[in-house]
């Protein structure tokens, strides 16, 4: 058999593609056919079914056979395992392996962590590893003491073997059964081979710190329900593991990283390990141990960072002709860590020191009667050093704009050495504001004084160390101002020299081409701190970066810090002053819009945003359209892009903000948002219809009304046509499910101009109501209808709902307020959201209250009938494919729900509305989405005065104080995103108090008898009545 196997996998490196091909369809049936077929002839290798995993173990085994064919073995191997190892893997496929085929494998895998070559022992790793995860401990109960027995033979093959099982083993999920032997036999183990540097690679020795980690996490995740336990196993490994960690971190960084790159590999996976989760994880368990050792730490941080700072300047800051590229690690490094390199140490030491140096333990290692100690000196010079422009940066940023852009953003903060870094001086200025600053000034004065020497000296790098400090102090403006205003409030002398820098050093930068970087950080820093110039002052600093921008001797990373510096200013300077120079920005940057992609792309748009809305003179009527066709065709040529399409709405939102413009606006956009909506979809085109219904929501959202008899007929026929040619799964797709909201902002703020298109778009919405399927959507299209319903266009809708009859999948036609009805009570109790709930009610409410016989005749789904089926189940009135474990006791599986699916009672329509309207009353009690907490003005009432003695609803048990209660516990107070959307809130339906109105309006019908209420308590369930009886005798 192996010799069969074997004879194929050569044939697949065959140079004849024939025969590779044959050969490769042969293992792709090598485990399709159950059992072997020793009695006959082989013919090819699916009659030797899953017998074939074995003979891949045994040729993986092999040391005769070539390397190259071991290391497919390998692969095919890992495959088998993971499609017929266990009927539980994801990706089984019959037949499983028998269990005296697996007693075979287990022994030749796990000798093969022992193998000289180390490809081998990577693949048997992964193999055993796989096996482990469904066969470990039932079926495989030795295998820990054998990996502990490997771990602490002294083999390096061996120990590196062991370690690849070990740290794929520690990634899935144990028990605590599993956990404690990991932790009482294991982790002992993984100690010796950290504490082995002569026998063992640095990369393995790495790989012990970073499974420790992983005990750590899991031992977090079980230490509630067993605290006890958990303490026990701290108890035993944290103190001697600290101890290491302390004892490899105090050695020479300088030396050790010079005679093995590797080794920087074991520092960083210390300082990952010791990250704030994980200490607060120990420190829970035992404080004694930990708090002590913090100063420790943060002296061996800061002396490992210090030691290797020459080696970081020789192989990453330096361009000078000494300069080397650093070492490429040699061993599977990539398996410990994607990524070995002391910017990823510097990295990794500032996340842990950036919470750490906030502790109680740290404050007297950096701080001594409110004066910074060498050791707060030693991090803010560290931190500068390290946040320097690499000469990686450098290349990269000046081949691709894009990458200077993202990172150079400050929002964005693009994970690196120079975010971490600036966020530890963060860290530190919001615990020791004054001491910090007050180094990171003097540290600026001496790089500012060692500068010219260092460029007079023929440094190339002369600029980077003034560079980063402009950078940092940047970077921590906002502190800085504030630390200056409280100054100014107490009178005290400034605690930073803003004013040095602005007279001595950044005026002299502007100009210096010679090291465009550093050019461009003088005028992003000058932005920054344009709050602090006076307006004259500014007001140069803002034309000088119109000039860069404007200049074509200027490298594009100085004009790229030019618009950067264009939209800080727009943040922090009043109107007047950027108005003399806003109409040469505008006519500069538009142009660039038609060459720029992505981030750069954003930049600039953000940036025109920014100035347009600063000065809301520089747009006339006349002007406002070259600029809304120049967006829309940056928005036509990327609304592939989510971040470019939500930078063009808020960018269109921006403009219809400015109601002088408005009618220019709209007749630019109109037109062409229509042709988008109905776009013809394809594969290609599938997406454009609902970006272009999200960027009209975008054009109606921030305005008034009424809407210009224009911009609704187009939208509105854009959208009939929308609803008409589109199926739910195009829907979804091109995001179409926003075109309700669409319609929603249409009847809100058209005013008149909706009357002519109206009952086309009533039509449109209820033919695709119809037939909707999904949920979400059903919800968005019945929405609007409910919005009509609860303002003074009740009749007006019924009226025009009741007249026309549309097709229904199955052939016949039904009523459309039948069809809207059903629709909207089937998904009103699942709304979410604010002000969609508030709609929802107000219309069901006005609604149940209505003297319209139509109203009465129209049946819909009721209540869950109780079935032998579901009889354990809660009732849902979520469809099957919502409903969870945690919603029902029986779990109603899609084959299930398919078989025997749920029966649901008929009941008229003022029945269901009364129903939802109670629950969502008492939702409001436990916040659903009602963000203003009602007052509910309500006279106190005996409950006997009023009521007839067969009142149906009886003299009840007063257990329903949901109301009551509510208020009692402040309920409602919860917010979403509805409640900061500044134009809902605008809304008169926003102003309505829902609950007392809700509460009013159900106590009137009640005492009226509104539509027969008094038969309806009939047919509530018992909650019901209870919550009726608490809203009537509040």
């Amino acid at each position: 058999m192996e010799s069969a196997v074997l004879q194929v996998l050569r044939e697949t490196l065959s140079p004849d593609e024939g025969v590779r091909n044959h050969a490769e369809a042969q293992l792709k049936q090598l485990f399709t056919l159950p059992g072997a077929s020793s009695q006959k002839p082989w013919k090819g290798l699916a009659h030797h079914g899953i017998d074939g995993g074995l003979s891949l173990a045994r040729i993986l085994s092999a040391q005769d056979v070539d390397l190259p064919q071991r290391q497919i073995t390998g692969v095919l191997l890992q495959q088998y395992i993971s499609k017929h190892w266990s009927p539980v893997s994801t990706s089984f496929e019959q037949p499983v392996v028998p269990p005296e085929v697996k007693t075979q494998i287990r022994p030749i895998v796990f000798q093969l962590l022992s193998d000289p070559q180390r490809k081998v022992r990577m693949a048997a790793a992964f193999a055993l590893s796989t096996l482990a995860t469904y066969d470990w401990p039932d079926d495989y109960p030795d295998l820990l003491s054998q990996l502990v027995a490997l771990l602490s033979s002294g083999s390096p093959d061996g120990v590196h073997g062991a370690m690849r099982v070990v740290s794929e083993f520690v990634k899935n999920d144990l028990s605590e059964d599993q956990l404690l032997p990991v932790v009482q036999d294991l982790v002992p183990a993984l100690l010796a081979v950290l504490g082995s540097p002569q026998v063992h690679a640095p990369s393995t020795r790495a790989q012990t710190v970073h499974v420790f980690r992983q005990v750590l996490r899991m031992l977090e995740t079980v230490k509630e329900e067993h605290p006890a336990a958990v303490k026990h196993a701290l108890d035993q490994i944290a103190p001697v593991w600290m101890g290491a960690f302390k004892a490899l971190l105090a050695g020479d960084a300088a030396g050790e990283v010079q005679a093995n790159w590797e080794n920087l590999g074991i520092r960083i996976e210390i300082f990952r390990l010791t990250t704030y989760k994980t200490l607060i994880t120990l420190q829970s368990a035992f404080p004694k141990i930990l708090l002590p050792e913090i100063p420790s730490f943060l002296h061996l941080s800061l002396s490992t960072l210090s030691a290797l700072f020459p080696l970081f300047t020789l192989y990453y800051l330096s361009t000078a002709d000494e300069a080397l590229e650093p070492p490429s690690p040699t061993s599977d490094v990539g398996f410990v860590a994607p990524k070995m390199d002391i910017d990823d140490l510097a990295c990794a030491a500032f996340d842990f020191l950036t919470p750490i140096a906030r502790t109680h333990k740290a404050a007297p290692e950096l701080v001594v009667e409110g004066t910074a100690t060498g050791v707060l000196q030693g991090l803010v010079e560290t931190v500068l050093g390290y946040t320097q422009v690499t000469r990686e940066n450098e290349e990269e940023w000046m081949e691709d704009v894009n990458a200077f852009v993202m990172d150079e953003d400050e929002e964005l903060e693009v994970y690196g050495v120079r975010v971490v870094g600036h966020d530890l001086i963060g860290s530190l200025i919001d615990k020791y504001p004054r001491p910090t600053i007050t180094i990171l000034q003097a540290e600026t004065q001496r790089i500012v004084s060692d500068s010219p020497a260092l460029r007079a000296g023929g440094s190339p790098d002369w600029w980077k160390p003034l560079e980063a400090a402009l950078a940092l102090i940047g970077g921590v403006a906002d502190d800085i101002r504030n630390i200056l205003d409280e100054d100014v409030e107490k009178g005290s002398e400034k605690s930073f020299d803003v004013q040095y820098l602005f007279d001595q050093v950044v005026p002299g930068l502007l100009n210096q081409t010679e090291t465009p970087f550093l050019q461009g950080r003088a005028f992003v820093f000058a932005s920054q701190f344009a709050t602090l110039l006076p307006d004259a002052l500014a007001g140069q600093y803002l034309a000088a970066a119109v000039q860069a921008l404007e200049s074509g001797d200027v490298k594009i990373p100085v004009k790229l810090s030019a618009v950067k510096t264009i939209k800080n200013f727009c943040r922090f300077v009043p109107a007047d002053l950027l108005k003399p120079q806003s109409g040469k920005i505008l006519s500069l940057l538009l142009p660039l819009l038609e060459q720029a992609t992505g981030e750069t792309l954003y930049l600039l748009l953000e940036t025109i945003r920014a100035v347009l809305a600063l000065d809301q003179t520089l747009l006339t009527p006349q002007s406002v359209g070259p600029v809304a066709d120049t967006v829309y065709a940056v928005w036509e040529k990327y609304n592939t892009d989510p971040v470019l399409t939500a930078i063009v709405e808020e960018f269109v939102e921006s403009l219809a903000s400015q109601p002088h413009i408005v009618p220019s606006l709209v007749h630019a956009l109109a037109p062409k948002l229509t042709a988008a909506i109905t776009t013809p979809t394809t594969d290609e085109t599938v997406h454009i219809p609902g970006e272009a219904v999200q960027l009209a929501n975008a054009l109606l959202r921030s305005r008034g009304g009424p809407l210009e008899e224009e911009l609704v007929a187009s939208v509105g026929k854009g959208v009939m046509r929308l609803l008409r040619a589109t199926d739910d799964t195009e829907v979804i797709q091109s995001g179409g499910i926003f075109v309700g909201e669409l319609i929603m902002h249409l009847f809100r703020k058209a005013g008149g101009a909706i009357g002519p298109v109206l009952p086309d778009l009533l039509r449109a919405i209820v033919g695709r109501l119809a037939v909707a399927k999904l949920p979400s959507y059903i919800q968005s299209l019945a929405l609007p209808f409910a919005y009509l319903f609860c303002t003074e266009h009740t009749t007006q809708t019924l009226d025009l709902l009741s007249q026309f009859s549309v097709p229904m999948p199955d052939g016949t036609e039904r009523n459309a307020l039948d069809v809207v009805l059903s629709a909207w009570c089937e998904m009103s109790d699942v709304y979410s959201g604010s002000w969609n709930i508030r709609v929802s009610d107000l219309g069901m409410v006005k609604l149940f209250a209505l003297p319209d016989t139509r109203l009465s005749h129209i049946i819909v789904k009721g209540d869950l009938i109780i079935s032998d089926a579901n009889r354990n189940s809660e009732y849902s009135p979520l469809p099957w494919f919502w409903q969870t474990a945690e919603r029902t006791v029986a779990i109603i599986t899609r084959s299930r729900a398919k078989t025997t699916p749920n029966q649901y009672t008929q009941i008229p329509f003022q029945v269901k509305a009364l129903k939802l309207l109670l629950k969502d009353l008492q939702a409001l009690g436990s916040g659903k989405g009602i963000a203003n907490k009602p007052d509910l003005d309500i006279e106190e009432d005996d409950g006997d005065e009023e009521w007839d003695d067969d009142d149906p609803l009886g003299d009840g048990v007063g257990e329903f104080d949901y109301l009551s209660s509510w208020l009692d516990q402040g309920g409602g107070a919860d917010t979403d995103a509805q409640d900061d959307d500044e134009d809902l809130k605008s809304d008169p339906i926003a102003q309505i108090d829902l609950a007392a109105h809700l509460t009013e309006m159900l106590r009137q019908c009640y005492a009226s008898n509104a539509n027969g209420m008094h038969e309806m308590v009939g047919a509530l369930t018992e909650v019901e009545k209870g919550i009726l009886r608490g809203v009537l005798t509040l």
